[in-house]
């Protein structure tokens, strides 16, 4: 066994054993002496193996001399929603930069120096960072209905890819690299500012649009919403089946009236809503079986909600009058 080997063994060994322990309270790992992490990361674990083959072999990889806290929240019998698992994150961490990463994601390229570059560039009154999202130069009619760019090479911004075998191609994410406002930042990495004072929104019991609705509460209380080249592997064909939690429908509608009134539009990674001439359009792009929670079920490659469906939309509670 090599000594980086045996270092990377020890160190998840580390990383669990102090996790393991708890499963209401929540311990973090740093360095040994009690100083402000550079930077802490947080996730919300609910299969240890996965969060140990992506995410922590990526950190060690990456860690080089920075500080990093890591604070890794147990929910293997989600016993919390994604939210309040951040949110506990949020309060125990120490750094005033939060990474927020699914437990699937493997960090790439000295990730976290490129971070720190990143955000030496964002201005004072920055609230979220992601690694995938859609340019806010762009709009609806920027974008084909299921997604995909109209008239422009892109309208995305990041680089993701989805295996390792794939590195040395163009990721499957491929936007612009750099820095640029978005309408909001995928969950699947999501930096926050910790001095703006932001949290999670407790309404979103599950699984679902945390992090979307974070990026609005940012833009809402007048902090930039950005994404950058920040590269990654999210190896999750879809994260929330660690979860099983089938309610998309459901906190899409939460999410959408909660913010249609002040955020008429906005275009995510996998979805967007448009309200402009009185024509609403709210478009999902998923592909997976999804239950609304309230008995309409969803087997469709790709879904959405139009002007077309808005009265049967209407019957089944996806959309408020």
């Amino acid at each position: 066994m090599s000594t980086g080997t045996a270092c990377f063994d020890k160190f998840v060994m580390v990383v669990m054993a102090v996790a393991m322990i708890i499963s209401t309270k929540v311990h973090t790992v740093t360095n040994k002496f009690d100083t402000m992490p550079d930077i802490s990361i947080i996730t919300c674990v609910s299969r240890p193996d996965v969060y140990e083959k992506c995410l922590l072999a990526s950190v060690a990889e990456n860690r080089y001399n920075h500080d990093i806290e890591i604070v890794p929240v147990l929910n293997e019998d989600n016993r919390y929603s994604a939210s309040n698992a951040l949110n506990i994150g949020i309060d125990v961490s120490r750094s005033d930069i939060l990474v927020f990463t699914h437990q699937d994601v493997r960090l790439l390229y000295r990730w976290f120096d490129r971070l720190k570059e990143v955000v030496a560039e964002l201005p004072t009154d920055w609230g979220v960072l992601g690694a995938a999202g859609i340019s806010l130069d762009y709009g609806r009619q920027d974008i084909g209905r299921w997604g995909g760019a109209l008239n422009v090479d892109t309208v995305a911004v990041g680089s993701v890819w989805d295996a390792d075998n794939k590195l040395a191609e163009l990721p499957y994410w491929d936007g612009k690299k750099e820095t640029t406002k978005v309408h909001c930042a995928d969950e699947c990495v999501l930096v926050l500012n910790k001095q703006t004072g932001l949290r999670f929104d407790s309404q979103f019991t599950g699984f679902h649009f945390y992090g979307v609705d974070l990026c609005l509460q940012a833009r809402a209380a007048a902090y930039g919403v950005y994404c950058s080249h920040l590269p990654i592997i999210h190896y999750g064909n879809y994260s929330a089946s660690f979860t099983g939690d089938k309610r998309y429908w459901a906190y899409l509608r939460l999410l959408y009236n909660k913010w249609r009134l002040r955020f008429p539009e906005l275009l995510g990674t996998h979805m967007h809503w448009s309200q402009q001439n009185d024509q609403p359009e709210v478009t999902s792009y998923i592909n997976v079986n999804l239950d609304s929670g309230d008995g309409l079920s969803v087997h469709l490659k790709s879904m959405g909600i139009n002007k077309v469906k808005l009265k049967s939309d209407r019957r089944h509670g996806l959309l408020d009058d």
